[in-house]
C-alpha cells in the first residue's frame, strides 16, 4: 500500500494572474523568461517562457524578514507588523486599502482609542520568524481601557495609523466581540509563504 503526496498546484503565468485578480489565495511565485538576440539578427529568440521559479530557503527568510519582522530602525526597512482592529462589518477584501474600505490610507472604522489602537513593531508581544522555515508569527494582546462593541476585523499594516504611507498587507474578520474595560483581546497572525 502506498500513499500519494498532494503537491501544490502549479499554474501558468496567465492562470496565476487570473486567479489573483479573482481574489483566490495569493502565493509568492515567480516566472522566468529568457530570450537571446544573435549577432547580426534583429529577432529575439525565446529560450524559455514563463517557467515557474524555484525559491531558495534563504530567499524565503529574506521575504519574511523584510515583509513581517523588521522594524524601522533596521537598515533593510520595516515589515507589515502593525496590528489594527476595527468594528467595520463590511468584511475583508483583497481590494481594501484600509480596514474594511477601499479608500487608501483613510482609517474608516479603525479603532484608535480605548486600548485597542494600532500597535506593532517593537511593541508587539511576539514578532518571530525561524530561519529556514516558511512561517512568521505576529501577536499582540490588547487590553481594553474602555468599552467596545462588535470588534470584528483586523489588519496588518506597515506603519502607524498616523502615517500617510500606511499600507495594509493582510485583512481578516473574526466573530464580532464586545469588550468591557479591562478585557483582553489577543490577536495572532500566522503567515505561511509558499515561496
Amino acid at each position: 500500500m502506498f500513499s500519494v503526496l498532494k503537491q501544490k498546484p502549479r499554474y501558468t503565468y496567465e492562470e496565476y494572474q487570473q486567479r489573483s485578480m479573482l481574489g483566490y489565495r495569493r502565493y509568492t511565485v515567480g516566472y522566468l523568461t529568457v530570450k537571446v538576440k544573435r549577432k547580426g539578427s534583429e529577432e529575439w529568440e525565446t529560450v524559455c517562457k514563463d517557467k515557474h521559479n524555484l525559491g531558495t530557503t534563504v530567499g524565503q527568510d529574506l521575504l519574511h524578514r523584510v515583509m513581517y519582522i523588521n522594524i524601522a530602525a533596521e537598515t533593510s526597512g520595516w515589515g507589515c507588523n502593525y496590528i489594527a482592529l476595527s468594528t467595520n462589518a463590511g468584511g475583508a477584501s483583497a481590494a481594501h486599502q484600509s480596514l474594511g474600505t477601499n479608500t487608501g490610507q483613510v482609517t474608516t472604522n479603525e479603532i484608535t482609542t480605548g486600548g485597542l489602537a494600532r500597535t506593532g513593531a517593537a511593541g508587539l508581544d511576539t514578532r518571530t520568524h525561524t530561519a529556514g522555515t516558511n512561517t512568521s508569527t505576529l501577536e499582540e494582546t490588547f487590553v481594553a481601557s474602555a468599552g467596545h462593541t462588535a470588534v470584528q476585523l483586523t489588519g496588518l499594516f506597515n506603519n502607524t495609523v498616523a502615517s500617510a504611507t500606511s499600507i495594509m498587507a493582510h485583512e481578516n474578520t473574526f466573530t464580532a466581540t464586545t469588550l468591557a474595560s479591562g478585557d483582553e483581546l489577543r490577536v495572532t497572525w500566522t503567515i505561511t509563504s509558499t515561496f
